[in-house]
C-alpha cells in the first residue's frame, strides 16, 4: 500500500498552488518571514521514512495553508507561536501537532485504511481519485466483513450492483462450484465460446499486482484482504490491454506494519442449512389422487372408480399404506446441518528498514449435502527491506485445498414418490423401489432407490497444491522517478479421483466384469510473470504530470494426464490394481499446453490546476493463442475529467461540496480462450502404423488469421457529494461494442472437422449503474447510514445474419429458449405465443404471427416472448454505529424481466408414463383442467402428451432477498483488554440469505440446494 506515493499526493499540491484559501509550497518557501511572524519548517514522511509529496498543512482555525514539496518539506509562515498544525493526506490518518518554531519538525504519518476509497488502485499504481478520469470503486475489508465473514465475491456483489454474480439454479450453494461473474453484463456469446473457454465473460483478477484466477480469489481468507477495487471502464482497465474488455478486479492484501512482534487471531464460525422453501411437491395422498385422475391406473367409471382389476388392486395397495400413515419425506436424506469454521493466526513486526509478516489459515467448510466439503490450508510470508532509495519485498504463499463432492444429485431424492417406503420391513435399503412397463420404450423399467447409491462406497474427490511467490524490486534514482521490477511464479498441482461402486444402480444392466469405474486426472500448471516499469510524477506550477511505462512478459504451461479403469468385483478397494482393465477401445490421455504473451504499455495523466484532467493509455499485446498472421494487437484509451468543484467561480457550500464529470473511450480486448485454438489439431492413430509413420486425421481446423476480440467502450460518469459530503452519488453510463467476436462456425464433415473458429458477428452492450450513500445522522459517537445501488444492462447481437442458423434450428428442435438473431438480446426468451387453455376442451390455444388462433403448435411461429434480464437489479441497506457497536442490514433485489417456468414445464405438464413414477409439483393436481368450463392455466389432467414451448410458461419475475443482517462490537480502549493481554477485540454475528421472496414459485437448487446460514466472527489483537 505504500508504493508510488509520488503519484498520490501531487494532485493536492497543485490545488493548493492556486487555491485562494492558501498558498503553494513554492510561494511559501519564497516568502520571507516578517519580524512579527514566525515560520514553521519540517518534513513529512511515511512509515518507511519516505517523503510524502502534497501533504496539506494548515494552521488550525485559519486559512493559512501550504503543501509539501517534492522532498516532503514545508515552510509555513504564521502569526505568533503555539499554533496547532493539521496534516492531511490521502490514505493517511489526519494528524494535529503543536508547531515548533525554533527547529525543523519531522512528522510521520500513518496509513488510514478507512480512507482507501479516496484512492484508486489498479494493480500497477495508486492514484488519488480526484485526479482519476475512469470508473472505479474501492471497497475495504471492513466493508466486506460487515456483510459476511467468508464469501468475498458474494459480499462484493452486495456492495456494487455492476459486479453481477449469477445464481446457479442447478448447483445452488455447492461449496465446490465456481461462481459465474461479470461486470456490467456480458459482451460475448458464452454458449458458443464455451467450446474454447468457460470464462468468456469473466473479468481479469489481479492479486497484489499479478494475474490470478477466480478460484484463488474465491478461496482467499477475507482477513488477508486490505481492499478490492473494481475497474469498469476503458480509462481504468486499458492498462491491461487485450485482457480487460470484461473489467478488472484488483485485490490488495494486508502488508506488515512496523513495531515489536505482534500477534492477532481471526476466527469465523458458521452453521448452514438447506433452503427448501421453493419446493412445492405433493404429499403421498395428493400424489395418489393425481395418478388416479390423470389416468395412470386406467379409465374410471361414473363414480370415479378404477375399472381394471389389476390396476385397481395396485392403487389400493398403495392407498392402504398412505392411510396407515406412510408419507416419506425423501429430501431430508441427503441433507445435514453444515458447520463452517475458519481460523487465521498472524504475526508481524519490524522497523522502518525491515518488516516481516506471517499468516497461517485453516478453513473447513461443510456443504449442506452430506459428503460435500471443502478444506483449505494456506500460509503466507511477507518480507520487506527498505534502505535509502532501495526497496525489496517478497511474498510467498502456499495453499492446499481438498474438495469432496456429493455422490448422488439432490434431484434424485426430491423426485421420489412419497408413498414409497425408504426401507423394507427389516430396515434394509432396497435397490429397486418399483417397476413398470414403458410402452413408449417397449421395455420393463425400474425406479431405483437413491439411498442405495448414496450408501455405496463411491466417491468424487480432488486436491490442489499451489505455490505463489511474488518478488518486487524498487529503486528511486531521483525524487520524481521510480523504477520497479516484478517477478511472479506460480506452480499449481491438482488431482481428481472419482470412483463408482460396482454395486451402483447405473451398472445393473452391465456385464459383471465391467461394473464399477475409476477415473483419475492429474495436472501441473505453472506460470512465470515478469515486468519492468518506470513511473514519473512532477508538479510544475498548476501542471501535474504522471506517467507509467512498462513491459510485461508472461508464459504459462500446463500438462495433464487422465485414465479410466473399469471392472471391479468389490468396492472395498478403488485402486486400479483391483480393476479388470481399461474400457474397450480407450487408452490413457495426455494434453500439453503453452501460452506466451508480451506486452508494452504507457499510461500518462495530466491535470491542469486539478480542474481539467486527462488520461491516455496505450498498450501493445502479443500472444501465442492467436493466428500467426495477427499475433499483436494495439489497444488504447483516453479519458477526460472536469472537477467542477475546483473552479474559482464554483463556491463550495454546505449544499454542494464535490462535483466531477468524466468521459472515457477505449478498445480493450478479450483473451479468455484456449491455448491452441488458432492451430490445426490432429489425432494420431498409434494402432495403425505404416511405412510413412503414424496415421493422422484432422480433429479441428485452426485459423492463421484469427484476430483478437476487441471491444469499443464509451463511459460517461458523474461523482457528486452534498451536505458536507453526507450524500454521495455516483452515476455511470457505459456502451460497449465487441467487433469481431470469436465464434465456432460449422464445416462440412468432408473437411474432417465439424467446426472451426472464426471472427464473425458482433455484440452491443450498454449499462447504467448508480450508487448512493446518505449519512442520516453523523456525530462523534453515532452514525446512521442508508445506501443503495442499482444497475441495468442489456446485450444484443448484430452482424450475425444467418451464420448461426444451425444453432437456432437445434434450439427449435430441442425446445430451448435461446436464439441468435440480429438485434436480439442475449437473454431473450423465444417461444410460440399462447392464448391459454380452452375452457371447453382443456387444450392449449396458440397465437400465430399473423394473429390467428390455432390448436397446432409450430416452431416456425415462435416470437420473442420475454427477456430474463431484469430491468433493474441492485442492493439497499442501512447501517448503524454507536461507539463500538454496529448493525448492518442488506437486501438484494431484481425488478422486471421474465423467467421461464421450468418447474411448471417439467413437473406440472408433459407427464408421461416415466414421469408419473416420480413425484411432481402440487399444481399438477390442483391447477390443471379437469372438466368443461374450468378456467385453468394448465392442460387437461389426463393429457400425457408432450407439452411444447409456449409463452404460457414465461412470467414476470421480481425478487427480494435478505442477504445480510449483522451486529458487531469493537473495543480498543477498555482496561480489561490489557488484563487479557489484548490491544483490541472485535465480535460480529451474521445471518445470511435468511429469506428469499419471488413473484413466481419455482424450484431453486435442483442438483444442490441453496442454503441459509448463521455465523460469527472473532478478532483478537495481542
Amino acid at each position: 500500500m505504500i508504493r508510488l506515493r509520488l503519484l498520490m499526493g501531487i494532485a493536492l499540491a497543485s490545488v493548493l498552488a492556486t487555491s485562494p484559501l492558501g498558498m503553494s509550497a513554492q510561494s511559501a518557501q519564497q516568502q520571507k518571514a516578517s519580524p512579527d511572524k514566525i515560520v514553521y519548517r519540517g518534513v513529512v514522511i511515511d512509515d518507511n521514512d519516505e517523503p510524502l509529496i502534497g501533504v496539506y498543512v494548515i494552521v488550525k482555525g485559519t486559512k493559512n495553508a501550504t503543501a509539501t514539496d517534492a522532498k516532503g518539506e514545508f515552510n509555513l509562515p504564521a502569526d505568533g507561536r503555539n499554533n496547532t498544525l493539521v496534516f492531511t493526506y490521502v490514505g493517511m490518518e489526519t494528524q494535529e501537532l503543536v508547531g515548533l518554531a525554533d527547529k525543523k519538525m519531522t512528522v510521520r504519518m500513518k496509513e488510514d485504511n478507512s480512507n482507501l476509497e479516496a484512492a484508486v488502485v489498479n494493480g500497477i499504481s495508486r492514484r488519488d481519485k480526484e485526479s482519476f478520469t475512469g470508473s472505479a470503486a474501492t471497497y475495504t475489508a471492513e466493508q466486506l466483513k460487515e456483510l459476511g465473514p467468508m464469501n468475498i465475491l458474494a459480499q462484493l456483489s452486495a456492495l456494487d450492483a455492476s459486479f453481477i454474480v449469477t445464481d446457479n439454479n442447478l448447483m445452488g450453494s455447492d461449496p465446490n462450484q465456481i461462481m459465474d461473474i461479470n461486470i456490467n453484463g456480458k459482451t460475448t456469446i458464452n454458449l458458443l465460446n464455451d467450446a474454447y473457454s468457460s470464462t468468456a465473460n469473466q473479468p481479469l483478477f489481479i492479486l497484489d499486482g499479478f494475474e490470478t484466477t477466480l478460484a484463488v480469489i474465491s478461496d482467499m481468507s477475507m482477513d488477508r484482504i486490505e481492499s478490492i477495487t473494481i475497474l469498469k471502464d476503458a480509462a481504468s482497465t486499458a492498462i491491461y490491454g487485450a485482457k480487460a474488455a470484461n473489467g478488472v478486479v484488483v485485490v490488495e492484501t494486508r502488508k506488515p506494519q512496523p513495531g515489536k512482534l505482534r500477534f492477532s487471531y481471526q476466527g469465523n464460525y458458521g452453521v448452514a442449512w438447506a433452503d427448501l422453501s421453493d419446493y412445492n411437491l405433493m404429499n403421498a395422498s395428493e400424489k395418489l389422487q393425481f395418478e388416479k385422475l390423470s389416468g395412470h391406473y386406467g379409465e374410471l367409471d361414473a363414480n370415479g372408480e378404477i375399472l381394471g382389476d389389476s390396476q385397481r388392486s395396485l392403487y389400493y395397495s398403495r392407498y392402504k399404506r398412505v392411510v396407515a400413515g406412510l408419507n416419506s419425506y425423501w429430501m431430508s436424506e441427503p441433507l445435514r446441518t453444515a458447520f463452517i469454521n475458519e481460523h487465521s493466526l498472524n504475526g508481524e513486526g519490524g522497523d522502518s528498514a525491515f518488516r516481516y509478516g506471517m499468516t497461517f489459515r485453516y478453513k473447513n467448510q461443510q456443504g449442506v449435502m452430506k459428503d460435500s466439503d471443502r478444506e483449505n490450508i494456506d500460509g503466507t510470508i511477507n518480507l520487506s527491506y527498505r534502505v535509502a532509495r532501495f526497496n525489496l519485498s517478497n511474498q510467498t504463499n502456499v495453499s492446499y485445498t481438498q474438495a469432496d463432492r456429493e455422490k448422488v444429485a439432490f434431484s434424485k431424492f426430491s423426485r421420489m414418490n412419497p408413498y414409497m417406503p425408504k426401507y423394507d420391513e427389516y430396515g434394509e435399503i432396497n435397490k429397486v423401489i418399483s417397476e413398470y412397463y414403458d410402452s413408449s420404450a417397449w421395455a420393463q423399467q425400474y425406479v431405483y432407490n437413491p439411498l442405495w447409491d448414496f450408501n455405496q462406497k463411491s466417491f468424487n474427490t480432488s486436491n490442489n497444491l499451489m505455490l505463489r511467490n511474488n518478488l518486487m524490486l524498487e529503486v528511486r534514482p531521483i525524487d520524481e522517478l521510480r523504477l520497479q521490477a516484478r517477478l511472479g511464479l506460480t506452480i499449481d498441482k491438482s488431482e481428481v479421483e472419482a470412483f463408482v461402486s460396482p454395486f451402483a444402480t447405473q451398472f445393473i444392466n452391465t456385464e459383471s466384469m465391467k461394473r464399477g469405474s475409476f477415473n483419475r486426472t492429474s495436472g501441473t500448471a505453472s506460470s512465470l510473470d515478469g515486468s519492468l516499469l518506470a513511473s514519473y510524477g512532477k508538479v510544475i506550477g498548476v501542471h501535474t504530470i504522471n506517467a507509467v511505462a512498462g513491459i510485461q512478459l508472461r508464459q504459462s504451461d500446463s500438462v495433464s494426464d487422465a485414465y479410466n479403469a473399469i471392472g471391479y468385483i468389490s468396492d472395498m478397494f478403488s485402486n486400479p490394481n483391483f480393476s479388470n482393465g481399461y474400457p474397450e477401445g480407450s487408452r490413457p490421455s495426455s494434453t500439453i499446453d503453452r501460452q506466451r504473451s508480451a506486452s508494452y504499455y504507457l499510461n500518462a495523466n495530466y491535470a491542469y490546476d486539478m480542474r481539467y484532467l486527462f488520461d491516455i493509455n496505450v498498450r501493445n499485446d502479443g500472444a501465442s493463442v492467436f493466428g500467426v498472421n495477427n499475433p499483436f494487437n494495439t489497444t488504447w484509451s483516453a479519458g477526460f475529467g472536469w472537477n467542477i468543484h475546483n473552479e474559482k467561480w464554483f463556491e463550495k457550500t454546505e449544499t454542494l461540496n464535490y462535483l466531477k464529470v468524466r468521459y472515457s473511450y477505449g478498445n480493450p480486448g478479450n483473451q479468455n480462450i484456449q491455448a491452441k485454438i488458432a492451430n490445426n489439431i490432429y489425432l494420431l492413430y498409434t494402432a495403425y502404423p505404416n511405412m510413412f509413420g503414424l496415421a493422422a486425421t484432422v480433429n479441428r481446423w485452426g485459423n492463421n488469421d484469427l484476430k483478437w476480440e476487441r471491444t469499443s467502450m464509451h463511459n460517461v460518469g458523474m461523482d457528486l457529494e452534498m451536505f458536507k459530503s453526507r450524500l454521495r452519488l455516483t452515476i455511470d453510463y457505459q456502451n460497449r461494442v465487441t467487433d469481431p467476436m470469436l465464434l465456432s462456425v460449422s464445416y462440412p464433415p468432408s473437411t474432417g472437422s465439424s467446426s472451426t473458429p472464426m471472427n464473425i458477428g458482433a455484440t452491443k452492450n450498454y449499462s447504467i449503474s448508480s450508487n448512493i450513500i446518505y449519512q442520516v445522522i453523523r456525530t462523534k459517537n453515532f452514525r446512521w447510514q442508508l445506501s443503495g445501488n442499482v444497475a441495468h444492462t442489456k446485450s444484443t447481437y448484430f452482424k450475425i445474419g444467418d451464420l448461426l442458423e444451425k444453432y437456432n434450428e437445434e434450439g427449435r428442435g430441442n425446445q430451448t429458449l435461446r436464439r441468435y438473431y440480429d438485434g436480439a438480446s442475449f437473454t431473450s426468451l423465444w417461444a410460440m405465443k399462447s392464448a391459454g387453455i380452452d375452457p371447453m376442451t382443456g387444450n392449449e390455444v396458440f397465437i400465430k404471427k399473423d394473429g390467428t388462433y390455432t390448436f397446432k403448435w409450430d416452431a416456425n411461429e415462435e416470437v420473442e416472448c420475454g427477456d430474463s434480464n431484469p430491468i433493474a437489479l441492485g442492493n439497499i441497506g442501512t447501517s448503524l454505529r454507536y461507539k463500538g457497536w454496529s448493525c448492518n442490514v442488506n437486501f438484494q433485489y431484481r425488478v422486471g424481466g421474465q423467467a421461464f417456468r421450468q418447474t411448471l414445464f417439467t413437473k406440472v405438464e408433459s407427464l408421461g408414463e416415466a414421469d408419473i413414477q416420480y413425484n411432481q409439483d402440487r399444481r399438477a393436481l390442483y391447477d390443471r383442467w379437469q372438466q368443461p368450463g374450468d378456467v385453468a392455466k394448465f392442460k387437461r389432467i389426463d393429457d400425457t402428451s408432450k407439452t411444447n414451448m409456449s409463452s404460457r410458461f414465461i412470467d414476470d419475475e421480481n425478487t427480494l432477498k435478505c442477504s445480510t443482517i449483522s451486529v458487531g462490537y469493537e473495543n480498543t480502549e477498555a482496561r480489561w483488554l490489557s488484563l487479557l493481554g489484548l490491544s483490541s477485540l472485535t465480535v460480529r454475528m451474521y445471518m445470511n440469505d435468511i429469506f428469499y421472496l419471488s413473484t413466481i414459485k419455482e424450484e431453486r437448487g435442483l442438483d444442490y440446494p441453496f442454503q441459509r446460514s448463521v455465523s460469527a466472527s472473532l478478532s483478537l489483537r495481542f
